[in-house]
């Protein structure tokens, strides 16, 4: 097998490897990116909702009793000799109020589910990306170091003088 390229200029090879260079960086910059937004919304997601809407179950809990109490006090106290009083307004609250809860414990469900399959979906990431990381720490910078030795190569032959040989003539003869 023939190990010989056929190159028509010096200058291509050092145009290729400064955009590998450049790429490299483009790269690298674009990694530390994603991941930085990765992370952001893996953090709003197992902290910012996930308290969110913990604190919305409590509070939930909190105007669900205060619903309750209110009814029972209008139940209680708004009775005038036999009359019942209906008490609408309260009992739209409390139902109000158990909607709400039950909104909000669906959410604490939701934010619980999306955090796990957020949580698979960033380690699959990560384990992808490892590997062009992998190569843009380890393998580029070799190949541009290929590379650069290769363009020095080639300048060095190319500056090589060539050396003309001369051969001692042959003297005249002369046959008469």
């Amino acid at each position: 097998m023939s190990r010989s390229a056929k190159v028509t200029s010096i200058d291509a090879v050092r145009t290729f490897s400064a955009a590998l260079r450049r790429f490299q960086e483009d790269a690298a910059a674009a990694l530390d990116s994603t991941n930085l937004a990765t992370q952001h919304a893996l953090e709003w997601i197992r902290h910012d909702r996930k308290d969110y809407w913990a604190r919305q179950v409590r509070r939930g809990y909190e105007q669900l009793g205060e619903a309750k109490a209110n009814l029972q006090q209008c139940l209680t106290f708004g009775r005038v000799g036999d009359h019942r009083p209906s008490c609408i307004e309260e009992k739209r609250a409390l139902e109000r109020a158990k909607q709400r809860l039950n909104l909000a414990r669906e959410k604490v469900e939701t934010v619980r589910h999306w955090s796990r399959t957020a949580d698979r979906a960033a380690i699959e990431y990560q384990g992808n990306i490892n590997q062009l990381a992998g190569w843009l720490d380890a393998d580029l910078p070799r190949a541009l170091a290929t590379l650069e030795r290769i363009a020095d190569a080639l300048e060095s032959y190319v500056s090589i003088e060539p050396s003309v040989e001369k051969t001692p003539k042959a003297p005249d003869v002369d046959d008469k």
